[in-house]
């Protein structure tokens, strides 16, 4: 095995991921010019979970807490996202997608698929599940990995501070 392709095979990765995200991109564009890829990936993920809450959002999105509350407002002043409180906590929201918002969830689910499966040209059923446990078991391999130490300067080396 090539010392080097780990790194080539990540390269890879985040290079198909980048091409891929920009043309869903520009899909995105011609279903609704004036959605960014946040709000797409809000939209998604309320979409395929009704009633999550804002914290569920924040943990799948990796986002600052303020920063979704702000675009959760803006979606919802679009009239695609509706928050009301929850059952058993009056403190956290659930979301839902509202009438508009369900249709747009359905035209970007549909724009998805249709990419995807032609982004998969002539990788037969097999070679798809064979790829997806592959991706499974490298993702496994990354959440087994223990934290970094908090404090610690990854660019100067263990236990050296940036002054």
């Amino acid at each position: 095995m090539s010392t080097n392709r780990p790194a080539q095979i990540f390269e890879a990765m985040h290079d198909l991921v980048h091409v891929y995200r920009a043309r869903m991109m520009e899909v995105v564009a011609s279903i609704h010019p004036e959605l960014t890829h946040n709000e797409v990936r809000a939209l998604m993920f309320v979409g395929r979970h009704p009633g999550a809450t804002q914290k569920e959002l924040v943990r799948h999105s990796g986002a600052d807490k303020a920063q979704v509350a702000r675009m959760l407002g803006l979606l919802q002043d679009k009239g695609w996202l509706e928050r009301q409180p929850h059952a058993e906590d009056r403190r956290s929201l659930c979301l839902t997608l509202s009438a508009e918002g369900q249709a747009l969830y359905q035209a970007l689910q549909a724009a998805r698929q249709t990419l995807s499966a032609q982004v998969l040209a002539g990788c037969d059923d097999a070679t798809q599940a064979q790829l997806l446990a592959l991706l499974a078991r490298v993702r496994s391999n990354l959440d087994a990995l223990p934290p970094l130490e908090t404090g610690e300067d990854c660019s100067h080396g263990k236990g050296r501070s940036s002054r």
